[in-house]
């Protein structure tokens, strides 16, 4: 089979633009995450006094905004390390 040069244009092509996509959703997500990592921090200050006070439903409440800060951490350090390698 010979190779066919402009395939592999058409295909380098896409695969440019794929990787512009996925720079731009990253972006996107970090942008994202960031804002509702405020969010969720801001949350959990209002939370910890209600879950030192109030019964099980405020202490999981608590916990599950702890559970999802540690979440959004992880996902911002993923897509910081993705935009770092493109």
């Amino acid at each position: 089979m010979k190779p066919n040069p402009e395939k592999t244009r058409r295909q380098l092509g896409e695969l440019g633009a794929m990787a512009a996509q996925t720079e731009a959703m990253e972006r996107r997500i970090l942008s994202i995450a960031t804002v509702r990592l405020r969010q969720v921090k801001s949350k959990i200050d209002e939370a910890r006094a209600q879950a030192m006070t109030g019964g099980e439903d405020a202490q999981k409440h608590y916990q599950d905004l702890v559970t999802e800060r540690g979440q959004l951490n992880q996902v911002i350090a993923n897509a910081r390390a993705v935009l770092a390698n493109s």
